[in-house]
């Protein structure tokens, strides 16, 4: 019987024809291709799986350098921070240390019994305080502060005036220059009454500071200087022996040597019919008629050499009458 299949007409099916189930080798073909496609399918999700793992691991080493860069960052700041923070705290306690250091050799002198022995600036300093600023002197003139200059000419002066900024008027009246007025560490006139005390005790010599707008500086030095009489006597005043690069406005033409002290409501000039104070920017001086210095003049600040005539603060042998300095210090110290 023969094996050959037949087509439904009854035919014979040619031979190598698939028919239903294909030929074999086609089959094997079929499912080899079937197999390849699987192997590269499999083989691309590998390289898919790797390219993920990939990106994954790059994704976490990225977070990774990123959380050491923050920790990094926040650990400089942090560092930074502290340092910055301590030496605040170092410069604070330095600046305290020295405020102390300051207060404690000012109350040294102040409340120490051994205060008694300095009547003046020039013992402050005897003493060993060399740091200039405010001391309180012991008898005779118990409680009074004044501004001791440790620094000008060897120091130890006692500063009876001081102009620096206009911030203290000096157009003030007989009393007020009497019992002094201003500013220990700014503008002040020590006053009448406590410059003819301590002038009287021993002999002391007068220097003049002074600098114009131009911060050149000058000054005048006087070997006798004393306030003679006290309000009764009109605070007379006593002064010779010029020395300095200022010129001489005291004892030279129109000498304050000998005159009396007058204010803008005292008037003890010689001037027979002017008022020295009243015409001369109304400060308390010793006026002769009416002078060539006027330290206690108005402070018209820089108007260079177009200031009203003797109206400011005016050392007329240095810059003239037209020109108001812009500050002066008057110290005196024991010869």
């Amino acid at each position: 019987m023969s094996s050959k299949k037949l087509f439904q007409n009854g035919e014979a099916a040619p031979e190598g024809s698939v028919g239903r189930h294909g030929n074999p080798l086609t089959n094997r073909i079929v499912l080899a291709l079937s197999g390849l496609a699987a192997v590269v399918s499999f083989v691309t999700l590998l390289f898919m799986l790797r390219e993920i793992a990939f990106i994954q691991e790059q994704q976490t080493t990225f977070m990774r350098e990123i959380q050491d860069q923050q920790t990094a960052f926040q650990t400089d700041l942090r560092e930074e921070l502290q340092a910055y923070l301590k030496d605040q705290v170092l410069q604070m306690q330095l600046k305290q240390k020295n405020e102390a250091k300051d207060k404690i050799n000012h109350y040294i002198v102040t409340l120490s019994p051994a205060t008694y022995c300095f009547p003046d600036c020039a013992a402050v300093k005897a003493a060993g305080h060399t740091t200039s600023g405010v001391y309180t002197l012991g008898p005779p003139l118990s409680g009074v502060e004044v501004y001791c200059d440790m620094d000008t000419a060897g120091g130890g002066w006692t500063v009876i005036q001081r102009r620096i900024d206009g911030s203290v008027p000096f157009d003030l009246t007989w009393e007020d220059y009497k019992h002094g007025f201003g500013n220990k560490n700014g503008e002040y006139w020590l006053g009448n009454e406590i410059i003819h005390r301590l002038t009287t005790l021993k002999d002391f010599r007068l220097r003049i500071d002074m600098m114009d707008w131009e911060e050149n500086e000058r000054y005048a030095e006087y070997g006798i200087f004393r306030v003679l009489d006290d309000a009764s006597n009109m605070y007379r005043l006593a002064i010779s022996g010029y020395s300095g690069t200022a010129g001489d406005s005291m004892i030279g033409s129109y000498p304050n040597n000998g005159q009396l002290f007058s204010t803008v409501d005292r008037d003890n000039d010689v001037h027979s019919w002017r008022h020295c104070s009243q015409v001369c920017g109304h400060g308390g001086w010793w006026y002769r008629d009416c002078g060539r210095s006027f330290l206690n003049g108005r402070y018209l600040g820089n108007c260079g050499n177009s200031c009203p005539r003797e109206q400011g603060v005016v050392w007329y042998h240095w810059r003239g009458p037209y020109y108001s300095l812009k500050s002066v210090s008057m110290k005196i110290r024991p010869r």
